[in-house]
């Protein structure tokens, strides 16, 4: 299967040409159309376009407002009434005027139907005063030797009663390789007509000349005044501008200015190549701006990410920084906190007399038993805990001021990782409102590709953002297991710290009573130093549990922020990746569409 689409493709796409204009032409035409470039029907259309009029004579378009002569113009030109004129508009549909050896009317009906008439049956078909919405334009063939070089189009103007018909002009204009402006010299340069002059295409108005109608009316200073005038209000539309009269021509008179116009179509009938040519460079720097287009879409994308994250490691920067200068004053805290409850505890501490009875020894004390008195340290449990816990709530307040504290923290964390993702997506979503819908502007373009950016900018965020909100809200769980760990062990477990240790000592000083009670020269009586008390109470509230995450290089935020970092990085990377390759196709065809040249 992949040998005989192979064998396709090849017989398809690499053909050979002839040499001379038409092959050159013919190898941009398959080049241009190839597969991978997408051609839009507009293109394709173009393309047609220039290789009928590489083997028919090119369209001189006529314009001009209604009644300003151009059909009488015409019948001068062709030496002959072939159009009908009139005081009242007559060119109710675009009319094509061809070479053939006979006269022929042809019917272009809006259906796509063609019909065929008698030439005398012209005049129905031309009055706008009369309903011809059912036809597109007509074309007059007609045996004259000017046809056989040039084509012209005689159009409803761009000022006709119906705006379908304008619009038909305006498509019009578009085939045609020149334009001739057709106005009455009495009314030249008027602002209607300068309106209607915006309308041109750019790309005819180097092949592009007004001629003013009905010089025969003026006097010599006359037509020099007003051409000087037309000149200075035509210049940025036309050429050139001259003045003519259709009635000294039709009159064979050597001043009717007619030999301005037969030169003009003898340029254009000597440069049709040079247009096609021209024509066929515009598509090609047409496609190169689509692919150059698309290339700075995605570099806008990639532009984003480039400096979000350029931003965001440095913010993640002085996060760290800040946060643990803040992880440093909270764990100075657990600290202070179990300080004052040492001291609370060895305050409590009290020198109490004891006794014991030993047995005397001797032959003479025999059953005989001696007092023994001694001084110990003890410790009240009753009384402490009532003093930490149940009659005070001083260290309840503290604990519940560390926690509140450690909270706002926690979220003051969260809020600052949730500002620079949310800058992300702002940033994103903005990308994509600007190209989710975009269209292009130039009916050349390809409209695959360009539907290929509007879905690529629709999935933006699920291409891109969606793992980072993912690694950003796995993160913010591993945040609030850390922190939910330190609230049960340091603040929700600091009255059980409390009680542990009190009952640490406590025994610890009874047994060390009775130790000594039992031998007194093995054994030596407990006294709990307020350091002894402190480290107890440090252990009991997980203070060195939590040292290695609060204070030194590798603290549990740095750990964190530095992972984030990582891992933002790593599928940023990979969306940059996605990126370039995207780019790198629209780079490949821009690069081919760049080295095409004509031999």
């Amino acid at each position: 299967m992949l040998k005989e689409f192979i064998k396709e493709y090849k017989r398809v796409y690499q053909i050979s040409f002839d040499d001379g204009f038409l092959g050159e032409f013919e190898r941009f035409c398959a080049f241009i159309c190839e597969p991978k470039f997408h051609p839009s029907k507009e293109l394709i259309e173009r393309l047609n376009f220039l290789s009928l009029l590489s083997h028919e004579p090119p369209l001189v378009a006529i314009v001009g407002q209604f009644s300003s002569g151009k059909s009488s113009f015409l019948n001068a030109l062709l030496g002959a009434d072939i159009l009908p004129t009139g005081v009242v508009p007559v060119t109710a549909k675009p009319t094509f005027i061809k070479y053939a050896p006979n006269y022929m009317l042809k019917i272009l009906h809006n259906d796509g139907r063609d019909e065929y008439k008698n030439i005398d049956e012209l005049s129905a078909f031309v009055d706008q005063r009369h309903a011809l919405k059912d036809v597109k334009n007509l074309t007059i063939y007609a045996p004259n030797e000017l046809l056989k070089k040039i084509s012209f189009i005689d159009t409803p103007g761009l000022n006709s009663r119906s705006d379908a018909d304008t619009n038909e002009t305006k498509m019009i204009l578009k085939e045609a390789v020149a334009l001739i402006w057709i106005s009455l010299i009495d009314n030249a340069a008027r602002k209607s007509e300068l309106d209607e002059l915006t309308l041109i295409p750019n790309s005819l108005k180097q092949n592009a000349i007004a001629l003013l109608n009905q010089k025969d009316k003026l006097s010599s200073d006359e037509i020099t005044r007003v051409l000087a005038h037309a000149n200075l209000t035509y210049s940025n539309y036309f050429s050139s501008v001259e003045a003519i009269s259709a009635k000294l021509q039709r009159e064979n008179s050597g001043d009717s200015g007619f030999e301005a116009v037969f030169k003009f179509l003898n340029k254009i009938a000597n440069t049709k190549e040079d247009f096609i040519k021209a024509t066929s460079q515009e598509i090609l720097l047409s496609s190169q701006n689509q692919n150059l287009n698309f290339i700075n879409i995605l570099d806008e994308i990639s532009d984003i990410f480039t400096k979000f994250q350029n931003k965001t490691n440095l913010k993640f920067s002085e996060l760290k920084e800040s946060y643990n200068s803040k992880f440093e004053i909270f764990f100075e805290a657990i600290k202070q906190n179990a300080a004052l409850i040492a001291n609370k505890i060895n305050s409590a501490l009290k020198n109490q007399k004891s006794a014991y009875y030993k047995e005397k020894t001797g032959f003479l004390n025999k059953n005989s038993f001696e007092k023994i008195e001694y001084e110990r340290v003890s410790l009240d449990i009753d009384e402490i805990l009532a003093k930490l816990i149940y009659n005070d709530e001083k260290f309840t307040k503290i604990f519940k001021k560390f926690k509140r504290d450690l909270s706002e923290f926690q979220s003051e964390i969260l809020a600052d990782l949730q500002a620079i993702f949310d800058e992300l997506k702002e940033l994103t979503l903005r990308y994509k409102a600007k190209y989710e819908s975009l269209r292009k502007s130039d009916p050349l373009h390809s409209d695959l590709l360009f539907a290929d950016i509007r879905k690529f900018s629709s999935e933006v965020y699920s291409l891109f953002l969606s793992d980072i909100e993912t690694l950003f809200l796995a993160k913010f769980s591993n945040l609030e297991l850390f922190f939910e760990r330190v609230f049960i062990k340091v603040s929700a477990n600091y009255q059980n710290a409390i009680r542990l240790s009190v009952n640490f000592i406590a025994q610890k000083c009874e047994k060390s009573s009775k130790d000594y009670e039992s031998d007194p020269l093995a054994f030596s009586l407990y006294y709990p130093r307020l350091s002894e008390i402190n480290e107890r109470i440090l252990n009991e509230l997980s203070y060195y549990e939590f040292e290695s995450e609060f204070t030194g290089n590798s603290t549990f935020i740095t750990k964190f922020i530095n992972s984030l970092q990582a891992q933002t990085e790593q599928l940023m990377d990979k969306n940059q990746t996605y990126i370039n390759s995207l780019k790198a196709k629209y780079k490949g065809d821009l690069d081919e569409l760049s080295s095409f040249s004509w031999s």
